[in-house]
């Protein structure tokens, strides 16, 4: 139910944050059950993990949003205080506990919420709550608790965790480095160089932080970033896992805790596979624009084997995926292209469709695309492979082969930006 704590001063008085898995279920129980549940929980875990903490609220986060607090009796906790008498949910009903949708994210500022009334904002926390402190586990020290033997204290955990939907539906809490061995193997060739993985491995770990941070579930495929177990990986890899394995495991390790931001702020950090030559700005592709993720050149794309690909559409096909009339008489123009060289404009007939918009509909791989008319169906010629935005994959990778480090890869191809660590 909680894997993860984290203690901080908030003016002037310590206060404990609690995270709690996602997967604990609260609907079956009656209140008094829930209550119970939930304070037994608490001193368990309290116990277990020898915390000493004197403040007077505890702070409980799900999913990366603070749902309520837990207002207690006595100031004082430590392994020989227990906690199930000394609760007062004054602040937070366990009814309320799972509304996740209603509730703010956990980020530079936070509201704290009496569910109990209407969900009227009670108060502020300062804004001590960083980023880059999501999920880590942090112990203040007090003086005063010098008395208890060094044999009694335990190793504090400083990991961050996520949680990872898988396919299956469950979800499993995994540190955050060994996450990202499954995420690089899983999303770039484990035979690329290695600074070329060193890249994949920043760029994963800063999409990770910024998923926490706004509270977004991530899975194990393309809706956020694929990711890959270890025993998935042997079977993927087969006789090269230990090579590979180790290989990826350096990668994350050489970097770990680095991740990218601009002006103070976690990037978006995407990615593509190929690109054609020079990546894409992201206002051709999204609508919103983004000072870092502007074009530049890439020109080590051509690598990948399939940088030039060939997809044929019949007629008829492309007539049910557009919804319009289309055959061997219809006239077809590019009307522009984006400062990417991709198509930023087609029309068929009277009917124009964006660049982006005709390449997804179609399924093509790029959207730098030619196409040649046939007598029953076209044939498309595209350039690259995905949306262009941000690293191209092979393109780092051919930096990498050409002496670049991973850091001036990265700086290369998201202009702006810093390498931080956390």
């Amino acid at each position: 139910m909680i894997y993860n704590y984290e203690i901080k001063i908030i003016n002037g008085e310590e206060r404990l944050y609690l995270y709690l898995d996602l997967n604990y279920e609260f609907a079956n129980l009656d209140f008094k059950t829930k209550k119970k549940s939930l304070e037994r929980a608490i001193n368990e875990f309290m116990i277990k993990n020898k915390i000493v903490f004197k403040g007077s609220i505890i702070s409980l986060i799900v999913g990366g949003l603070l749902v309520g607090d837990l207002i207690l009796k006595q100031p004082v906790l430590s392994k020989q205080n227990t906690m199930i008498d000394a609760i007062t949910p004054k602040i937070m009903e366990v009814d309320n506990l799972m509304r996740i949708p209603e509730l703010p994210k956990l980020e530079e500022e936070i509201e704290i919420l009496d569910l109990n009334e209407n969900n009227k904002v009670e108060n502020n926390v300062n804004k001590s709550t960083t980023n880059n402190s999501i999920n880590n586990k942090m112990v203040t020290e007090n003086k005063s608790n010098d008395n208890i033997s060094v044999s009694e204290k335990k190793e504090i955990d400083n990991n961050i965790y996520v949680n990872v939907k898988r396919s299956n539906g469950q979800i499993e809490n995994i540190e955050l480095e060994e996450y990202l061995i499954g995420v690089v193997g899983a999303e770039m060739p484990a035979l690329f160089n290695i600074e070329a993985l060193k890249c994949q491995a920043v760029v994963s770990r800063t999409y990770a932080l910024k998923s926490l941070q706004d509270g977004k579930m991530l899975t194990d495929n393309e809706t956020t970033q694929s990711y890959k177990s270890k025993s998935e990986l042997e079977s993927m890899w087969g006789s090269n896992f230990n090579n590979y394995y180790n290989k990826v495991k350096t990668a994350v390790n050489e970097t770990k805790g680095e991740y990218l931001t601009y002006n103070g702020k976690y990037i978006e950090a995407v990615f593509h596979s190929t690109s054609n030559g020079r990546t894409e700005d992201a206002s051709n592709v999204w609508k919103n624009n983004y000072p870092y993720l502007i074009s530049v050149e890439s020109p080590y794309d051509n690598s990948n084997p399939s940088y030039q690909y060939e997809k044929v559409l019949s007629y008829q096909d492309i007539a049910n995926k557009l919804g319009i009339n289309v055959n061997q008489n219809s006239i077809i123009n590019i009307l522009g292209k984006t400062i990417g060289n991709r198509v930023s404009q087609i029309s068929i007939d009277d009917k124009i469709f964006k660049g982006v918009e005709f390449r997804n509909i179609l399924g093509l791989r790029s959207a730098d695309f030619e196409l040649e008319k046939l007598e029953n169906s076209i044939k498309f010629k595209t350039y690259g492979y995905g949306h262009g935005v941000g690293m191209s994959q092979y393109g780092a990778n051919g930096m990498a082969k050409n002496g670049s480090d991973y850091q001036i890869i990265l700086k290369h191809y998201y202009s702006g930006v810093n390498i931080n660590n956390l």
